[in-house]
C-alpha cells in the first residue's frame, strides 16, 4: 500500500530527470548571419529562423577530427558595419557558459563573442548554464510536498474553536 503512495511521485522524478539530461553529443543552434537575414542581428528575433543540428554540419577542413560542440555568437563591427553570426562552433574553452570576450583590432574592428553549450543558447548576449534542473526539482518539489503531507500515516494537530481557551 506504500508504494501505491510514492507510485506518482516516482514516476513524475523520472520523467523530470529523463528529460532533464541530453542524451548523446548533439547540440542544436541558431545559424544566421545578420548580413543576410537582419533578423539575426541584436534585437534577436528568433521567429522562423532556422535552426541546425551541428552533428550533421560538414566538418571543417582545417579541424575535421573535431565534432562541433557549441553554440556561438559572434558580434563585429567591421568598418563601422555592426554584423552578427550565430552557428555552431568546434573548439571548447573554459570560458564556454561563462562571459563573452571581446576583442578589437586596427581599422575600427572588433568583435563580441561568446559560446555556450546549451541547445539553441546562441540567442541571447550573455550565457548562462542552463537552469532547467533546477527549475525542475523546484517544480517536482512544490507538486510532491502537498501530497506527502495528505498521504502521511501522522495526523496534524488541527487547532479548533473549542481547543482554544480565553483567559
Amino acid at each position: 500500500m506504500t508504494a501505491n503512495r510514492f507510485a506518482p511521485f516516482v514516476t513524475l522524478v523520472s520523467v523530470v530527470l529523463v528529460l532533464t539530461f541530453r542524451h548523446g553529443e548533439a547540440i542544436i543552434c541558431y545559424q544566421c548571419n545578420s548580413e543576410y537575414d537582419p533578423r539575426c542581428g541584436d534585437p534577436f528575433n528568433p521567429y522562423s529562423l532556422g535552426t541546425v543540428n551541428c552533428s550533421f554540419q560538414p566538418r571543417l577542413e582545417h579541424l575535421d577530427h573535431l565534432e562541433p560542440t557549441i553554440c556561438r555568437k559572434i558580434s563585429q563591427r567591421i568598418y563601422g558595419k555592426d554584423r552578427v553570426v550565430r552557428g555552431c562552433g568546434y573548439i571548447t574553452d573554459q570560458k564556454d557558459n561563462g562571459a563573452c570576450l571581446l576583442r578589437t583590432g586596427t581599422h575600427d574592428v572588433r568583435a563580441h563573442y561568446c559560446a555556450c553549450t546549451g541547445d539553441l543558447c546562441n540567442s541571447a548576449e550573455k550565457r548562462r548554464p542552463s537552469s532547467l534542473l533546477n527549475l525542475a526539482t523546484v517544480a517536482t518539489i512544490i507538486v510532491a510536498i502537498p501530497s506527502l503531507i495528505l498521504s502521511s500515516p501522522f495526523s496534524l494537530p488541527v487547532l479548533t474553536s473549542s481547543n482554544l481557551s480565553v483567559a
